[in-house]
């Protein structure tokens, strides 16, 4: 049986093409989106301004314009977060 990957629920860009998430129970973890910007239906990310317009909605991370990831993606491609301590 699959398990499905928890909703992320805070979102920020992190240097200039890392993601910074946190997920449902707290985890944090970096994914880059650099594989992603050549992709055409990526393209936009490589304008600073709307990367940063980036949001969570129902657990996915948003831009405008309907671009996404998918939470799946997201969760297996990225790697935990450095602790703050």
């Amino acid at each position: 049986m699959r398990t499905l990957s928890p909703d992320a629920v805070d979102v920020s860009v992190r240097d200039s093409h890392f993601l910074s998430v946190t997920f449902a129970g707290g985890e944090k973890r970096i994914f880059d989106l650099a594989p992603l910007l050549e992709r055409r239906c990526y393209a936009r990310l490589n304008d600073p301004v709307f990367l940063s317009s980036v949001f969570v909605q129902n657990g996915i991370v948003t831009w405008p314009d309907d671009i996404d990831i998918d939470p799946d993606w997201l969760y297996t491609d990225s790697v935990p977060a450095p602790s703050d301590k």
